[in-house]
């Protein structure tokens, strides 16, 4: 075995203990640890480990927490829970956000290496299993004679659709098709829904992908603050459009599937001076009714 490790614990000494028995019975390297749970969020998306061994309790964000953050990005990333306490609810959280195995505190070598083992099993099972299903996909592409994706689209819906709006060509509209694509499963299959997820976690996706890809380096604030502008701006010319013509098709049908109604009517009385206050934007709904409008055509 030659895993990257990474090792979330408040205890120091559980650290060491457990980066002893990784080293000295070859299962591997630790690639990096901590005693917040905070700062692991941030360091095990950049480091992207093989295996993460995290603590149920730590102060702040406990383990559960962290791995619910962690594991839409990291799917294929076996999460091993270490704690010396044991209660059915807890641990039943804990399988639920996508823990597959669980350690008891005191540490005990055997314990560790029969663990790491299953898990070294179970993720070469996968791995066989992954090359079953791409030589098969390859094979029933090259017989219905596809060049492309079959998801090639939601960019090209998702582009027509701000065009509407008026923002195709605003700076943050890489970063909302990108998201688009993340959430309907372009690499992956797996559809998402935007409220399922902490607005900065999707953040720090984009920032971990332009990284990954292109090797930019994006401050997570930077992209918060482009896709709000964009957003922001497409309130503006929905508005501008109902106060030209309140039966405008763009102003009706996105004026309230993508932004909440009350705020376009709240932007229409500030363009007219009426009002010290512009409409406010809804990131969520924004998104959520985008892939409304994908899917509808």
């Amino acid at each position: 075995m030659n895993y990257n490790f990474y090792i979330l614990d408040d205890d120091v000494s559980v650290v060491k203990i457990l980066s002893n028995i990784i080293i000295n019975h070859n299962l591997g390297d630790v690639c990096g640890s901590s005693t917040e749970g905070e700062k692991a969020i941030e360091a095990i998306q950049k480091l992207k480990p093989d295996i993460v061994f995290i603590d149920l309790l730590l102060p702040k964000l406990d383990g559960i927490t962290v791995t619910n953050q962690l594991k839409p990005f990291m799917q294929e990333t076996p999460f091993i829970m270490i704690s010396e306490v044991y209660a059915k609810e807890m641990v039943s959280k804990a399988y639920n956000a996508g823990i597959e195995f669980y350690i008891n505190k005191p540490i005990n070598v055997i314990e560790v290496i029969n663990v790491v083992k299953h898990v070294d099993e179970r993720m070469r099972m996968k791995q066989v299993i992954h090359s079953f299903q791409n030589a098969f996909q390859h094979m029933q592409a090259l017989d219905e004679g596809k060049d492309e994706a079959p998801n090639s689209g939601h960019r090209e819906r998702a582009r027509h659709i701000l065009y509407h709006l008026g923002i195709a060509s605003e700076s943050g509209t890489m970063d909302i098709l990108n998201l688009v694509e993340f959430l309907m499963g372009v690499d992956d299959g797996i559809k998402r829904r935007v409220l399922d997820y902490k607005l900065s976690s999707l953040y720090h996706y984009l920032s971990d992908k332009y990284e990954r890809e292109k090797g930019e380096i994006v401050n997570v604030k930077t992209i918060e603050q482009r896709i709000r502008r964009t957003i922001a701006q497409g309130l503006e010319n929905i508005g501008e459009r109902g106060l030209q013509d309140y039966d405008d098709l763009i102003f009706t049908r996105y004026g309230s599937s993508m932004y909440d109604f009350k705020e376009v009517r709240r932007e229409m009385t500030y363009l007219k001076g009426l009002s010290e206050d512009g409409g406010k934007i809804n990131i969520r709904k924004f998104f959520t009714g985008l892939i409304i409008e994908m899917q509808n055509g």
